[in-house]
C-alpha cells in the first residue's frame, strides 16, 4: 500500500491523499450526471411555468430535454453500478464507512459542541457521520429514481407485468424523490461538504484527491493520529511544519545537506 502522505513540492504544506482517482472519476461523473437530470427534470415537472417554456425553447423543444434526461440517467444508472462492482471488489475502505454506534455519540456530541455545551468537538476517523449519511442517503435515494426512472422509460412493458395504476405513482414518487434529493444536495451537502470552515468556497479534495494536512489534523484527528503513527515521512527536500500540524517541529532536509 503506497504512502498517503504526499509532500507538495510547489506548494507550502504537505498533504494526505483522501481519494484516489478512481473515487475522484466516479464522484465527477455522478456529479455531472445529476446536475444534467436536475437542469432536464425540473422543466419537465414543472411544464406549466414560463421559466421551463424558456428553457426547453433553449433545447429546441421538450423531445431533446427529455432525451438528454434519459441519456444522463444511463450515466447515472453505470456509475451506480460501477462502484457497486468497485466497492465489492476493491474493498477501498473495509469497515470504516459502515454506520456504528459511534456515530450516534459523534452527532450527539457535535450538537453539545454546536450549541455551546460542550467545549470539545467530537473526534472523527475516515469519515465523520455527516460523511456516511451522505453515502448511504445515495443507495435508497438512487435505487428509487432508478426503478421509477426505468417504469416511465418502459411504460408498455411494465405494465405487462404490473397493474395500470403503476405508471401514475411511478410519476409521482419519481419527481417527488427528485425535488428532495435536489434539496438534499443543494441545502445540505453542500453545506457540509463545500461551505463549512474547513473547506469554504469549495473542497478542493473532490478534483485533487488530497487534503492539507492542517485541515486533516482538525476534521479526521483519530484517522490522522493512525497515519501518522504507521508511515514514514519522506524527504525530497528541505520542508518545515510548524505546530499544530506536527506535536513538534518536522524539519526536512536532503541527505546532503547532513554532511
Amino acid at each position: 500500500m503506497s504512502s498517503r502522505i504526499v509532500i507538495e513540492e510547489r506548494r507550502t504544506g504537505v498533504a494526505i491523499t483522501r481519494f484516489d482517482v478512481q473515487q475522484r472519476a466516479q464522484h465527477l461523473l455522478l456529479i455531472a450526471s445529476f446536475f444534467v437530470l436536475a437542469i432536464t427534470g425540473l422543466p419537465l415537472k414543472y411544464s406549466e411555468w414560463a421559466a421551463s417554456a424558456w428553457w426547453m425553447g433553449v433545447w429546441h423543444g421538450v423531445d431533446n430535454v427529455r432525451a438528454v434526461h434519459h441519456y444522463a440517467a444511463w450515466i447515472m444508472i453505470a456509475v451506480c453500478a460501477y462502484h457497486l462492482m468497485y466497492i465489492m471488489v476493491s474493498r477501498p475502505f473495509s469497515t470504516a464507512v459502515l454506520p456504528k454506534p459511534q456515530d450516534v455519540k459523534d452527532f450527539i456530541q457535535d450538537i453539545k459542541h454546536t450549541f455551546h455545551l460542550s467545549k470539545e468537538p467530537p473526534k472523527y476517523d475516515r469519515f465523520s457521520y455527516r460523511n456516511k449519511a451522505a453515502y448511504w442517503l445515495v443507495y435508497p435515494g438512487a435505487l428509487t429514481v432508478i426503478v421509477t426512472g426505468l417504469i416511465l422509460l418502459y411504460p408498455t412493458q411494465a405494465t405487462a407485468h404490473l397493474p395500470g395504476w403503476t405508471l401514475p405513482l411511478a410519476l409521482m414518487v419519481h419527481s417527488d424523490a427528485a425535488i428532495l434529493a435536489i434539496g438534499w444536495i443543494v441545502m445540505v451537502h453542500m453545506y457540509f461538504a463545500h461551505f463549512s470552515r474547513h473547506t469554504i468556497p469549495f473542497d478542493k479534495s473532490v478534483l485533487t484527491g488530497k487534503v492539507p494536512i492542517e485541515r486533516y489534523r482538525e476534521e479526521f484527528p483519530l484517522e490522522y493520529a493512525r497515519i501518522v503513527a504507521s508511515e514514514k515521512i519522506p524527504a525530497p527536500s528541505r520542508r518545515k511544519i510548524q505546530k499544530p500540524v506536527w506535536e513538534d517541529e518536522v524539519e526536512f532536509e536532503e541527505a546532503a545537506e547532513e554532511d
